[in-house]
């Protein structure tokens, strides 16, 4: 399912079919329906999970231009992870290895948590859901400037 579009077409379709086995139910009936055949537990569900899918595609396909151009990515630090750290990139979620956080060893990585910064990608799988960024290439090109 790509947009609000195609499960609210999926609605009225039902709704059309059972109005012509003579049963009749309402729109957000309907709507209900098509969120339990999608196995989301009612319309509110299903329409937040379309909303994240659809920010997520837009999130891999803005980090892919970036890539391809050579662009560097903003991105906030969420939370330390085994060997680095999460990285939110404006909906899809990056991995920050340790060794690529800074060009000199960082003493506070609690203080990092939080911080809005740059981020050069190094690697990226679409289909593993896979981005690598770095924040010491990014340093490193500005300090050779």
């Amino acid at each position: 399912m790509r947009d609000f579009r195609d499960a609210k077409a999926m609605a009225r379709s039902l709704r059309e079919g059972l109005a012509g086995k003579g049963r009749t139910i309402t729109n957000s009936e309907a709507l209900e329906l098509v969120a339990r055949m999608m196995g989301e537990r009612d319309w509110n569900t299903l329409s937040a999970a379309i909303e994240k899918a659809r920010l997520g595609e837009t999130a891999w396909t803005r980090s892919e231009a970036a890539r391809a151009e050579g662009e560097a990515v903003t991105g906030r630090i969420v939370e330390r992870v085994r060997g680095g750290f999460s990285v939110d990139l404006d909906g899809a979620s990056g991995f920050l290895p340790g060794s690529q956080l800074d060009i000199r060893p960082v003493r506070d990585l609690a203080g990092l948590i939080g911080e809005r910064d740059r981020f050069v990608i190094l690697a990226m799988d679409r289909a593993a859901g896979n981005i690598v960024v770095s924040r010491r290439a990014l340093r490193q090109s500005s300090a050779q400037a």
